[in-house]
């Protein structure tokens, strides 16, 4: 709660104090103005007294006064007119705002959750109040302004002081007897005169002085006369004092008048070309808006009336008050004070006086000094003579007017009392209380009324401190006026006893009587219609109710007095009220802030800037950051508008600022109208801080658009790269913005399986820095290289932003050796020397023209070639921002048309005339930290050096060009196309190499045959459009006479060269050879081409393939020691060709081929085109299968067809059964390591599938296949090889491989598995068949082409179907379990026999100390160990006749696996035998079904000698058996009834039964001849 200079008592006590006049011969005004002052200011500060004074009232009781303060008024001053009384009033107030007024000066107070900053006083409303209530005119209803008394002042030096007296005597009675309602007002007929003499004591004559004292003493009376001297110091001497002097009469004079805001916006400089401020805001409603738009409407001034400088009605500022009333037209005209009906009657013309400027006139003298003539004696005589003048007349004088009123009143009382009695008891009593204001109630009392007498005897009573008799008077009279209905005079004496009563204090057993001065105040306002008196008592009622504690009733009132009458009057009420608001005692802060609102809006209307800027600073205190947006737009919006006006630029446009950052509820023409509010202020503050050089140089820092930091993105190239549509090159792509920390890790991975490689491991280098990266250390940048930066910035207005000029700042220390340090260079600064000399360092891009809609993120990426080592740092973004003129655009663009200058293509600029050039600061935070207690307790973040870049020296730029790079392939489909590398560096750089995520998908060769294929087409490069090989020389081709179809070709090539060498843990990374190249480097500016082979993914569908070129600078630096450069290709594949392959043993022949099919097998493949016939789609029309090769350490591919000189064809969507012959080659240590290479060509075109690319994606191919099924140790060349061909490393050197044996047990050893993968051997083939083919595409728009491609059939063992796309492990062991059946050919198989012992207790243990070798192995292994066939005649004719028919028949056995066994022969039982033979126990430990019948429909023969053979066949070994077998009659015979097992262990009691269900018939004919 504001507090007020005075208390309660003393602000009513002063308020109605008794009046006197002063009336001054020239004389004696001259003498006055020697201390240039006149009379009534020299004895205005000795006006109050400070002795207790005595008085008796009419009932001779004493009371003492304490504090009299006298108010004297000069009669000859001039009353003030109503423009001047207003500007009084206004700079009374306006001139009171000063620096403890301040918006955020003051104390803090907590109110709740709310803490104020308050101004502990409002001396604007006091010097109002005393302002108000010194111009108040005095009416006729009371006398408590009227003067009691004339002081009459002459000069000593006067000819004739005694006729000067007279005449100036007959003066004041001819004024009050002819011109009564002339001012001063008179209390009485007989007022009290007073003659001063005033004597000069520096140029008077004090013997003359004191003769025409003793005349005046006895010609007018002793008690009225009074010799004052004065001026005991003389000018010269007052001159010649340089001490200062005490001045107590500067706080009584009235200084200079001026407007309360002088300084208006209406000379703030605008610069030449500048647009005008927005002449309005939308918050009106459209019709509102229209009509009161202004030209300018920033630069609303006070409009003066004359020279006056009173605020005129057309001066409103045009941002409407949310609570303005529509229909109520705002008056700026302040009320007149002079607006008694009683006094307008009478002629009365003004209210207050100035001195009569044609009477006395002064030279004016500089540095004016009050009072410099007068010494301390002279201030004690002034003192003196207002006591005197107080107790020894004027008192007396009050005294005997009380006692002589009394008496007057009490005779006429009784008279008036006898009369009204007897006329009440005929016509009633009067309606009591007041009538409606319709009805005219005009009451006029003669002088001598006995109400006016009481009146006056109560007046005197209160002006003197007598309360308590005045109460009593006052309530006397209230009834008389109350009975007559003269309300004027009724509410003035209710609002006197309410005071008396007040005054009385602790004195007094009565409540305050609040009604009372309620109803008087509303009777001012609605009977009597004097809202001045009405004011009046409100000032003193709140003053009342404030010292109760009746704060809420205080507030009430205030409110009550708020009109559209009187803004300024409004204005400081509101205000007052607000401050009783918070000083209840539950403070409403709400309604506090509601009100300061309401009096900053009329303090606006009011012309009063400075308060109207406070008071809504005050209240910004409780809405801000309380989610009333609306509010707080509006009174962030009003604090902008006023500091403009007031040239408070800075704190404009902060205030405008609130309004752009955070989401506005405003609709979009509103949030325009804040923007270019914000742009125009801020455009203002800027041109004055380059006038005032404060901030020279630096830019100011905007609030929009908003940027986050965090989402900062820093990439060390200069983008990604699209393709060209018109031009045959792709570009290596890049890493561009979009990858996210996917894309990174991959590209991580990459790089570090190269580093590996290369003998290196470590982390890679990444290239672009985002939120989710690793950002401890900066980033490492070159010379000469581009750094790209991506800034997100968010919009949060509806209004489209339109930035310009947009550029990145940046801070650059360079690496400069010596001792000094580094001079810190910045791109901020704008002058044009030291900007050319920042693009000579960092070379810095500049983007044109962003435009960010509204609600709506925008990415802007900009880039930065930096010049010279050094560290580089990013610390903000520069630009110019401004908003859209759509309309100023189409205007122009329209008019440009007209006039035939557009250009068509040109895209019109959203760039409007308003920018502001500023910047943002980028500072990423890093992430938060958790490391310790105080990480988790407090919010600590670690670093983010992301845009600290460390430039160094140049280093070698590889670029890397794909020529003809498809986008579209077939599956399996081969094309060659061309790499084109350039060092676009100042340094050579070597040691390339590339990786791949998809390295099956390209090759560039392998050995010295990787240009090979391509020789053909190169050999004349000048005949050539294009270096790449097409069609047909995509592939190595065989010699001419190689071309004829026969049953195979063959040919053996080391492992090493097509599988690098043996080094499979580098098979991913290639090694890029370098041509024409002095020792392998690529020389700056220099440009290579090589080919490269690529090959569709088998798979359909996209594929996106990474590439990732490695290189090495041959000058490399300590930190940096290699570069990369990535590039991601999407790539489609259509489905093409699909191929099945099934690989069974042979069934058993006889004949002529000699056992060899032991060691053979049958391919059934089937082939299928999967493409279809598509309208407008790419599609396959038809294939044709040119060669089928097949590539294993020793099984090759035999025809079993004859010559096919078209080839095999397949149309769309056919499907062809395609028979080959595997034949197994003799085993030789010399070859070891070695891969067979066997072809079979359907066309006379005859691919050398062991060069490259062929045997580069058969290689790349297996792998993959390796690595999908799991077996992680089947090598190319070394430990896989020996494993399929018996021979190689040492068996300790081999790692396992196979079935994972139980190992709990300790008695097993690797070699156990180690010799359980040679017994695998048996069944595990391990050959890949190669289908070479072409085809006929039609692509999109119809044309033809001819593509070739391979496809690769990868078989693992025996009886399982191979597919030509990749299976993972889980589906291959599925489809291998689901052909066993069918590759025996009966639907019920079961598993492998074994013979044992009954004693199955015993415990048996192979050769490797297992405790069950053979129940360790897969049965499809263990009964395939050893195959068998017979060798006999097919037909015989014998005469049965003459006995038994003996058949010799040749028993062939093959080992299979890679280790020896024991082979017994049992020729007694057959297979089926064993089933149920109660001899032998079967075991069948897999739970599956037994063997199936050899074919029962058939006889069998007795076989005739040998029973029982064992023999030992070493691994790979083969080996015969001749047997007879016995007939007894003449038929068809299965030869195939013997029983054949084998061991591999020492122990001879555990026999694998093998099996062979494939009959052998021999047929028998009877030769006899009949007898």
């Amino acid at each position: 709660m504001s507090q007020c200079k005075q208390t309660a008592n003393e602000f009513i006590q002063n308020t109605f104090s008794p009046h006197v006049a002063v009336l001054c011969s020239s004389d004696a005004q001259l003498l006055c103005q020697k201390n240039d002052l006149s009379f009534v200011q020299l004895i205005q500060p000795f006006c109050r007294l400070s002795s207790e004074v005595h008085i008796r009232d009419a009932n001779n009781v004493s009371h003492s006064i304490h504090n009299l303060r006298i108010s004297a008024c000069d009669m000859a001053a001039q009353p003030l007119q109503q423009n001047a009384i207003k500007k009084q009033l206004s700079d009374a107030v306006g001139a009171t705002y000063g620096h403890i007024q301040e918006p955020g000066s003051g104390s803090m107070l907590s109110f709740g959750s709310y803490d104020l900053q308050l101004c502990s006083s409002t001396p604007w409303f006091d010097n109002w109040r005393d302002a108000f209530l010194h111009v108040l005119p005095a009416s006729d209803h009371e006398y408590l302004n009227h003067c009691l008394a004339c002081v009459f002042v002459v000069a000593s030096n006067n000819s004739d002081p005694l006729g000067t007296f007279t005449a100036l005597a007959n003066q004041q009675v001819t004024q009050q007897q002819q011109f009564p309602n002339k001012l001063p007002r008179w209390f009485c007929q007989g007022i009290l005169h007073y003659y001063v003499l005033l004597h000069d004591m520096v140029d008077g004559d004090q013997t003359r002085a004191d003769s025409i004292y003793q005349n005046m003493k006895s010609t007018f009376g002793v008690q009225i006369c009074h010799l004052l001297q004065v001026n005991s110091r003389s000018i010269n001497m007052a001159e010649s004092i340089k001490t200062a002097q005490p001045d107590p009469w500067s706080q009584f004079l009235i200084k200079p008048s001026h407007s309360a805001d002088e300084v208006d916006g209406e000379n703030l400089p605008i610069p030449d070309g500048s647009p005008s401020f927005p002449s309005h805001l939308s918050e009106m409603t459209q019709d509102q808006s229209q009509t009161a738009q202004l030209t300018n409407s920033m630069y609303d001034n006070i409009e003066e009336s004359g020279s006056s400088g009173i605020t005129s009605s057309s001066s409103v500022d045009q941002f409407s008050h949310p609570l303005a009333s529509p229909t109520t037209p705002p008056s700026r005209d302040t009320p007149s004070p002079d607006s008694d009906p009683t006094a307008a009657a009478s002629g009365y013309q003004g209210d207050h006086r100035t001195p009569n400027a044609s009477h006395y006139k002064w030279p004016e003298r500089a540095n004016k000094t009050h009072g410099q003539c007068l010494t301390p004696s002279d201030l004690d005589r002034l003192r003196i003579f207002m006591h005197e003048f107080v107790v020894r007349a004027l008192v007396p004088w009050v005294e005997r007017q009380m006692k002589m009123l009394s008496e007057q009143v009490t005779s006429r009382k009784a008279i008036h009392r006898s009369f009204f009695s007897a006329t009440k008891k005929w016509f009633g009593n009067k309606p009591q209380g007041p009538v409606p204001s319709s009805q005219n109630t005009t009451v006029v009392y003669t002088k001598d009324a006995p109400e006016l007498q009481l009146r006056r005897l109560a007046d005197l009573a209160f002006l003197f401190q007598m309360y308590d008799f005045a109460y009593h008077t006052y309530h006397t009279a209230k009834k008389d006026f109350n009975n007559d209905q003269a309300w004027l005079h009724f509410a003035g004496a209710l609002e006197m006893a309410s005071l008396s009563l007040f005054l009385q204090g602790p004195n007094t057993q009565k409540q305050y009587p609040h009604h009372y001065m309620e109803t008087a105040i509303s009777t001012y306002l609605a009977y009597s219609r004097n809202p001045q008196y009405a004011t009046r008592a409100t000032l003193t009622s709140t003053e009342a109710l404030k010292k109760k504690a009746m704060f809420n009733e205080a507030a009430m009132q205030f409110l009550k007095m708020t009109s559209e009458d009187s803004d300024l009057t409004s204005a400081l009420f509101l205000e007052q009220a607000a401050h009783c608001f918070l000083a209840l005692k539950t403070p409403m802060v709400r309604k506090y802030s509601f009100h300061m609102i309401l009096a900053g809006h009329r303090f606006n209307k009011a012309g009063q800037r400075k308060h109207s800027l406070r008071a809504y600073t005050q209240a910004l205190q409780i809405y801000k950051a309380r989610h009333w947006s609306i509010a707080e737009d509006h009174i962030h919006f009003t604090i902008g508008r006023q500091s403009f006006n007031l040239k408070h630029l800075d704190k404009a446009a902060a205030s405008f600022k609130h309004l752009l950052v955070q989401e506005s509820k405003q609709p979009t023409s509103q949030q325009a109208a804040f923007l270019r509010e914000y742009l125009f202020v801020y455009k203002q503050l800027l041109s004055q801080e380059d006038r005032d050089n404060s901030t020279y140089g630096q830019l100011p820092e905007l609030p929009l658009p908003i940027i986050d930091c965090n989402a900062s993105k820093v990439l060390l190239t200069s983008g990604r790269r699209l393709k060209d549509p018109n031009s045959r090159k792709t570009s290596a792509s890049g890493v561009g913005f979009d990858s996210d920390a996917a894309d990174m890790a991959k590209w991580g991975n990459l790089e570090e399986k190269i580093l590996s490689v290369v003998g290196r491991p470590g982390k890679g280098s990444p290239s672009l820095f985002t939120n989710s990266t690793d950002n401890h250390s900066s980033p490492v940048a070159f010379v000469g290289e581009a750094i790209t930066v991506e800034v997100q910035v968010e919009n949060p207005l509806h209004v489209m932003l339109v930035l310009s000029e947009v550029t990145l700042l940046w801070t650059f220390v360079p690496a400069i050796q010596g001792s000094d340090p580094p001079q810190v260079i910045s791109n901020e600064i704008t002058t044009s020397v030291k900007k050319s000399l920042a693009d000579e360092i960092i070379q810095t891009s500049v983007v044109k023209e962003v435009i960010v809609q509204g609600i709506q993120n925008e990415r802007i990426q900009l880039t930065m070639t930096p010049r010279q080592p050094g560290q580089l740092r990013v610390v903000g973004l520069a630009y110019n921002l401004g908003t859209s003129s759509l309309a100023q655009n189409s205007v122009g663009l329209q008019a440009e048309s007209n006039s035939g200058m557009v250009n068509q293509t040109v895209k019109p600029s959203y760039t409007s005339s308003v920018l502001v050039r500023g910047k943002q600061k980028l500072e990423p935070r890093g992430p938060r930290l958790n490391y310790t207690k105080e990480d988790r307790t407090q919010k600590r973040y670690g670093p983010d050096r992301r845009l600290d870049l460390l430039v160094q020296e140049e280093m070698p730029i590889l670029e890397v060009s794909f020529l003809d790079f498809p986008e579209s392939l077939l599956c399996g489909e081969v094309q060659c196309i061309e790499v084109e590398f350039t060092n676009k560096g100042k340094s050579p750089l070597h040691a390339l190499r590339v990786t791949s995520s998809h390295p099956r998908f390209f090759t560039f060769g392998c050995g010295s045959n990787r240009t090979d294929s391509a020789a053909a087409a190169l050999s004349q490069p000048q005949q050539q459009p294009s270096l790449t090989a097409k069609y047909p020389y995509v592939y190595q081709m065989r010699a001419p006479h190689c071309g004829a179809i026969g049953p195979s070709l063959t040919s053996t090539v080391s492992s090493n060269i097509i599988c690098g060498g043996g080094d499979h843990s580098s098979a991913d990374v290639l090694q890029i050879p370098l041509p024409d190249c002095e020792e392998g480097q690529l020389m700056p500016g220099q440009e290579v081409r090589l080919p490269m082979w690529i090959r569709g993914d088998d798979i359909g569908g996209i594929h996106e393939v990474d590439f990732l070129f490695y290189y090495e600078p041959v000058k490399s630096l300590s930190t940096v020691r290699h570069r990369v450069v990535r590039h991601q290709a999407i790539l489609n594949t259509v489905e093409s060709l699909s191929v099945r392959t099934t690989v069974v043993r042979p069934a058993a022949s006889n004949g002529s081929s000699n056992g060899q099919e032991l060691n053979s097998c049958i391919f059934a493949c089937e082939l299928e085109n999967l493409s279809q016939v598509q309208v407008q789609r790419p599609h396959v029309q038809e294939l044709q299968v040119t060669q089928v090769s097949c590539v294993s350490p020793q099984w090759t591919l035999l025809s079993l067809g004859t010559k096919h000189n078209s080839g095999v064809r397949l149309g769309s969507r056919e499907t062809l059964q395609l028979v080959m012959k595997g034949l197994k080659q003799e085993q030789k240590t010399e070859n070891n390591g070695n891969l067979v290479f066997s072809e079979v060509a359907f066309d006379r075109d005859q691919v050398n599938t062991s060069c490259s690319p062929c045997s580069d994606f058969y290689w790349r191919s297996w792998l993959r296949h390796q690595a999908l099924t799991g077996d992680k140790d089947a090598f190319c060349g070394g430990s896989e090889f020996s494993y399929l061909t018996g021979f190689g490393n040492d068996s300790s050197n081999q790692r396992p491989v196979g079935k994972k044996s139980d190992m709990s047990s300790s008695m097993i050893s690797t070699d156990t598995t180690s010799d359980s993968k040679t017994l695998e051997s048996a069944v595990y083939l391990r050959l890949t068949l190669v289908f070479l083919w072409k085809a006929w595409a039609v692509q999109e728009s119809g044309q033809m082409r001819i593509v070739v491609g391979q496809h690769h059939v990868h078989v693992n063992r025996l009886n399982t179907v191979a597919v030509s796309y990749p299976v993972p492990a889980s589906m291959s062991s599925l489809s291998s379990s689901l052909t066993l059946g069918a590759a025996w050919g009966n639907k019920n198989t079961r598993p492998a026999v074994k013979f044992t012992h009954r004693d199955s207790t015993a415990k048996t243990e192979d050769s490797f100390g297992g405790t069950a070798g053979p129940n360790s192995l897969d049965p499809e292994v263990s009964t395939r160990l050893v195959t068998y066939s017979f060798s006999h005649v097919h037909q015989r004719s014998h005469p049965f006749n003459h006995g038994l028919c003996l058949v010799p028949v040749t028993l062939n056995l093959q080992n299979h696996s890679g280790r020896e066994v024991t082979v017994m022969v049992d020729t007694g039982k057959t297979p089926e035998s064993f089933v149920s033979n109660s001899g032998a126990v079967l075991t069948n430990p897999e739970g599956q079904q037994g063997l199936g019948t050899t074919g029962s429909s058939v006889p069998s023969m007795r076989w005739v000698g040998l029973t029982q053979a064992s023999l030992t066949l070493a691994r790979g070994q083969s080996s015969s058996l001749a047997l007879r077998g016995g007939m007894m009659r003449p038929g068809t015979y299965n030869v195939n009834c013997l029983s054949v097992f084998v061991t591999f262990s020492s122990d001879q009691s555990q026999m694998i039964l093998q099996r062979h269900n494939t009959p052998s018939i021999v047929t028998l004919v009877d030769s006899s001849t009949p007898s």
